[in-house]
C-alpha cells in the first residue's frame, strides 16, 4: 500500500504490517483463518478490497473504506443464468485491478474459471465480459495448477484505461483496445514446454504464470511463464525469452 503499511493475503487471513523505523510490526489480522486469494488497495481513495475463498460458503468479497479497520461485504462476480441452467459458479477471485484515473469506481476481476468481470460502482455490482467468455478459443483453455483455467493478471494501461492486457493460465495473453469489447491474442515468441513439439507455439494454450507492466514505460511487459521468463516491449505483440535466469526459469511471481 504505502511506504509504511503493507497488507498481505494468506491462507490464514489478511495480515497488516506497519513500519516502525527499520522494522516491520504486525498490526492486525482480518478474516482470521480464512483464505484470502486477492487483495487490492486503491491509493486514490484509501479503499482496500479483499477476496475470500471459504469452501462451503463459497467466494466472498469485502471492501474497507478506512484502511482496513472495518469491512463491508459487497457483491461477488457471478455468471448470468441461462435459459437452460444457472451457469457455472465462480470458484475463486484470482485477480483484482482498478480502472484508470479517468474511470473512478471501475474495477476488474479475473476468476476461476477463466472469466473477466467489470464493476462500475466499486464492487457493488458486476457484469461478465461476454466478449471474452464467448471467444471460440476458450474451448482450448485448460487449468495449470487448478482444474480449470483462470485469469490471474489484469494490466490497465495508465495512458489509456481502455487498453487492457490479461493473462490466462492456461489460455495465453489477450489484449483489448476498447475496454473489453473485442480481443486479440498476443503470444508471438512464447512457447510451452509441456505441449507436444508441434503445438508448443499454439497461442491459446500458453501459460503465463504472471504478467506485470512497467509503470514508467507501460509498453514493456514482463511475464513469468510456465517454462521461462519473457519480456515484451510492444505491449505484448511480441515476446523475447530471457534465458539463463537465476536461480530458475520456473516461478509464479514477477515485479517491475
Amino acid at each position: 500500500m504505502k511506504d509504511n503499511k503493507l497488507v498481505v493475503g494468506t491462507r490464514k487471513g489478511l495480515l497488516t504490517f506497519v513500519r516502525e523505523g527499520r522494522e516491520w510490526r504486525q498490526q492486525k489480522v482480518s478474516f482470521l483463518a480464512a483464505p484470502v486469494t486477492m487483495v487490492l488497495p486503491d491509493p486514490k481513495n484509501g479503499s482496500i478490497y479483499a477476496a475470500l475463498r471459504l469452501g462451503h460458503y463459497g467466494v466472498k468479497l469485502h471492501r474497507s473504506d478506512d484502511g482496513g479497520s472495518e469491512w463491508s461485504e459487497i457483491a461477488v462476480p457471478s455468471f448470468p443464468a441461462t435459459q437452460d441452467s444457472e451457469g457455472p459458479s465462480v470458484e475463486q477471485i484470482w485477480s483484482l485491478e482498478r480502472g484508470g484515473d479517468d474511470e473512478p469506481g471501475v474495477l476488474w476481476a479475473g476468476t476461476l474459471p477463466g472469466a473477466l468481470f467489470r464493476s462500475a460502482d466499486r464492487g457493488d455490482s458486476w457484469s461478465l465480459v461476454e466478449s471474452l467468455w464467448d471467444r471460440p478459443e476458450r474451448a482450448n483453455w485448460f487449468g495449470g495448477g487448478y482444474d480449470v483455467p483462470g485469469i490471474h493478471s489484469i494490466c490497465v494501461d495508465p495512458r489509456n484505461s481502455r487498453h487492457l492486457t490479461i493473462g490466462i493460465s492456461c489460455g495465453g495473453v489477450w489484449h483489448s483496445e476498447d475496454a473489453g469489447e473485442s480481443w486479440e491474442l498476443r503470444t508471438e515468441g512464447l512457447w510451452a514446454a509441456y505441449m507436444p513439439p508441434d503445438q508448443k507455439h499454439q497461442p491459446d494454450i500458453q501459460d503465463p504464470h504472471r504478467i506485470a507492466s512497467c509503470a514508467s514505460s507501460p509498453d514493456v511487459l514482463w511475464t513469468q511463464h510456465h517454462n521461462g521468463v519473457f519480456v515484451s516491449r510492444d505491449r505484448g505483440v511480441s515476446w523475447q525469452e530471457c534465458k539463463d535466469v537465476p536461480p530458475s526459469n520456473f516461478g509464479f511471481g514477477v515485479a517491475v
